[in-house]
């Protein structure tokens, strides 16, 4: 078991580098004996940022979270309200954990998703219905499975744009709101398939538009 001077040590050396498997190295070549396990390392640290204190004991009973911080947390998200846990724990310099918590519980916020869908016109809904309508009755071909082919494409941006799926905005109610993101930046569009038997592809367009013909040009390969 270690002892609160190696605990306080393995809290001082993870602040410095953030990597357990770094301080655990350390602690060998200062004790010369088996460093701590990573999960005691960040509990520890996790501890001392929390309540300042590597003492085992009963608490006093008060939150651990001063209410100095909690201040703190809800002027960063009321000003920068996209801004993610990890980036606002790094920002703050306190445990993600802990950022979490307050937000949810102390400040009841919730992490709403930016929601963004395609828009249908009237003619659409009838040719969603018939389209569900052959599947249903194709799928009574036992053969029909193993002749889907399932197929998706996804856009990747160089100009810092976000995955909208990975956008959250933290708020005590739902927001209304845009994104707005400038057009034609740099990018590259990945294709890939996969059926019952295999997956297709990734396959890279070096093409700034992908048309009918490059697709036709990457399936012909």
């Amino acid at each position: 078991m270690a002892s609160p001077v190696q605990k306080a040590f393995c809290v001082l050396e993870f602040n410095k580098c953030h990597s357990v498997i770094t301080v655990q190295r350390r602690f060998r070549q200062r004790y010369n004996q088996e460093p701590p396990n990573a999960n005691n390392i960040r509990r520890w640290h996790r501890m001392f940022e929390e309540t300042r204190c590597l003492c085992k004991g009963k608490t006093s009973g008060r939150p651990r979270v001063s209410a100095e911080n909690v201040e703190r947390i809800r002027r960063t998200y009321e000003r920068s309200p996209r801004k993610s846990t990890y980036e606002g724990s790094r920002e703050l310099q306190m445990p993600q954990k802990t950022a979490l918590r307050v937000l949810r519980k102390r400040l009841k916020m919730k992490p709403y998703v930016i929601q963004l869908v395609q828009q249908l016109k009237q003619e659409d809904y009838g040719k969603r219905m018939n389209y569900a309508t052959f599947m249903q009755e194709s799928m009574e071909d036992e053969t029909m499975a193993d002749r889907l082919i399932f197929s998706d494409e996804s856009t990747f941006h160089i100009s810092g744009k976000v995955n909208r799926y990975n956008s959250r905005i933290w708020g005590t109610e739902k927001p209304s709101t845009v994104i707005e993101h400038e057009r034609d930046s740099g990018k590259v569009n990945v294709f890939c398939a996969i059926s019952s038997r295999k997956l297709y592809g990734p396959f890279f367009f070096s093409e700034r538009s992908v048309t009918s013909n490059v697709y036709l040009d990457m399936l012909e390969v």
